[in-house]
């Protein structure tokens, strides 16, 4: 058996109060459907890329450099009752989801679609 694929590369900038900075993300072969962003309870921001893990990430001072330990594990029947809790991931809160803009559509690149517009699915298990 044997495939072509085309891996992409994939990298991360953000930009607050006038400063800028990114992270290089695994490559893809065109599988990715999306990133969640969450907010951990330690007010660290979390990116879940579903089968590739997550990474964290500050903006006050602006950094990749994590020391709070975050679980991106799921957690088996978790209930939360505050808002937007995750239902997957304890400490975390589901902010929304960054993907695609559908082959119909006009958009080009990526969107990110708030909690408010459309719950949290179900992420595939880490590798």
């Amino acid at each position: 058996m044997f495939g072509i694929h085309s891996d992409w590369h994939r990298s991360i900038a953000i930009s607050h109060n006038g400063e800028l900075i990114e992270h290089d993300l695994i490559g893809d072969t065109g599988w990715w459907r999306g990133s969640h962003l969450y907010r951990h309870v330690s007010g660290t921001y979390v990116i879940h890329e579903g089968q590739m893990g997550c990474f964290g990430f500050k903006t006050s001072p602006l950094t990749f450099q994590i020391t709070e330990r975050i679980s991106c594990e799921k957690q088996p029947e978790l209930q939360n009752q505050a808002h937007n809790a995750s239902r997957f991931y304890r400490d975390l809160t589901y902010l929304g989801v960054f993907t695609e803009y559908p082959p119909e559509s006009a958009g080009d690149g990526f969107q990110f679609v708030p909690a408010d517009v459309a719950p949290e699915t179900e992420l595939p298990d880490i590798l």
